[in-house]
């Protein structure tokens, strides 16, 4: 046989033998998952129950009834049918029927003593039942102190089984955690459109327009947003720390605070772009604490429900709100990206144009803003100085509003400007003199119709003259002479 048949014939069996090689153990990692998947199907104590077909969750503790949890169908809302008929939380049903779906064993002990296991008086026995009638159901006895493994059996079965402690963790729940506990009842979706509040000094209302809102009462102009969105969220977020009573009215809600309410709130609400709205009506009390003791509780109910929930005391601090924080304290309703020049005027100085572009380039990048001396000379602006006085000025808040303003408070004050497209004057505002403590000054604007005094430091830093804008030339450094100097030969 000539030597490069040899090798051919060799290359074929080490092909043949390497493909071989690579069949079993394709073979054996595909043995080897299927092995560990009908694993994992074994260790589930109810593997192939469908989550989205239970209709029925039962919790028992101590032998007692925590709750009977129901639905209709899937898509309808959990609602607790026993030991009260109550909205249920949808998360912490949703993590029980998960629990039992996903209960996993790590081993079997086989039929034994369920005395000897805790099992002949679970402390816990979970159960869901499906759109068929089929219920799934789990028993949790003692645990084992050596690993803190419990021992569980599935309803209706003799064998006992060994599972890792952390998972009864989901079936741990009392009457309250498996209640819906937002006391107004509204979803994270909606939208409080308006809120009147009564019982507050000063009582106040506020209604939203677009993005801003607007005060209604104690006077009508525009509201701070960023404290209407608080006291909005603040509602909604409102959640039950405990259950007061199941039922209350009339005079029975004097006992909380009720009747008469230390606060109560009117909401108009309405989901997300919907134009149908809703009212809420919530009580907020207070009651005077019992002899001998000096802890406050705080109550609140809904004018569509009966229960009276217990609710943290901040919810009074959250509504409770002085004139200055719901009045606007913006100076410059400006946003930032429809800027296009910024003007700068100061009596006995000649008038500071600054231009700033962002373009789009063309390769996608992002896009990056430059600033351009207009007036008095041209020339590169200093960008950092400039971007950093387009952020505090959009920012620009009062500090406070000056009751009874110096007389020449603006005597000799320097004026910056905002232009959009068009030259179009965004925002205008006034920076005047000290005011007599020397740490604020005051300060006006077209978007406020009050002098306000705003922090020294924060209008201090904003540029003044045209050194403080225009990037100055390119110069000779002290040891290294001119460019020129520089590159004549010696």
């Amino acid at each position: 046989m000539k030597q490069t048949t040899k090798s051919l014939v060799t290359a074929l069996v080490v092909l043949a033998v390497a493909a071989g090689i690579g069949g079993a153990a394709v073979w054996v990692t595909r043995d080897t998952e299927k092995k560990a998947e009908q694993k994992e199907k074994s260790a589930k104590l109810f593997d192939g129950l469908d989550k989205a077909r239970v209709r029925q969750v039962k919790l028992v503790s101590g032998g007692k009834l925590v709750a009977l949890v129901t639905r209709a169908d899937a898509s309808a809302p959990w609602k607790i049918a026993e030991p009260v008929t109550a909205e249920a939380d949808a998360s912490t049903v949703d993590a029980v029927v998960n629990g039992v779906a996903d209960f996993k064993q790590k081993s079997e002990l086989g039929e034994s003593d369920p005395k000897q296991y805790g099992l002949d008086r679970p402390n816990l026995v979970v159960s869901v039942k499906t759109d068929d009638g089929k219920e799934s159901s789990v028993e949790v006895g003692e645990s084992n102190p050596f690993d803190s493994s419990i021992y569980v059996r599935k309803d209706g079965e003799k064998t006992v089984r060994i599972a890792d402690g952390w998972t009864k963790s989901a079936f741990e729940k009392q009457l309250l955690d498996l209640r819906d506990k937002r006391v107004l009842h509204l979803d994270d979706t909606a939208e409080v459109r308006r809120l009147e509040v009564a019982g507050t000094a000063p009582a106040y209302g506020l209604e939203k327009d677009g993005a801003l809102w607007k005060m209604l009462a104690p006077q009508k102009e525009a509201a701070d947003a960023s404290t209407a969105d608080r006291v909005a969220t603040a509602l909604k977020s409102l959640r039950a720390t405990g259950i007061a009573a199941e039922s209350a009215a009339g005079a029975a809600l004097k006992q909380y605070g009720l009747s008469p309410a230390k606060i109560t709130v009117q909401l108009t609400v309405a989901a997300p772009g919907g134009k149908d709205t809703y009212q809420r009506t919530l009580l907020v009390g207070q009651p005077a604490p019992q002899k001998g003791s000096v802890a406050v509780k705080t109550y609140a109910k809904r004018d569509d429900a009966p229960t009276v929930f217990e609710v943290d005391q901040q919810i009074v601090k959250d509504l409770k709100k002085e004139l200055f924080e719901l009045q606007d304290k913006a100076l410059a309703h400006a946003n930032r990206e429809d800027v296009r020049k910024i003007v700068l005027e100061q009596p006995g100085s000649p008038k500071i144009v600054v231009q700033r572009t962002k373009e789009q380039p063309k390769d996608g990048a992002f896009a990056d803003e430059s600033f351009t001396v207009l007036e008095p000379k041209q020339g590169p602006a200093k960008k950092w100085k400039i971007s950093s006085a387009l952020y505090s000025l959009s920012g620009l808040r009062a500090a406070a509003f000056a009751s009874k303003p110096d007389a020449k408070a603006f005597d000799g004050a320097r004026t910056i400007a905002l232009l959009g497209d068009g030259d179009k004057v965004l925002a205008k505002v006034r920076i005047g003199a000290l005011t007599k403590d020397g740490k604020r000054r005051y300060a006006s604007s077209d978007a406020q119709p009050r002098v306000a005094e705003i922090e020294k430091a924060t209008v201090d830093d904003l540029p003044k003259s045209l050194d403080d804008v225009l990037e100055p030339p390119p110069s000779a450094t002290p040891d290294a002479g001119t460019s020129a100097q520089a590159s004549k030969p010696k």
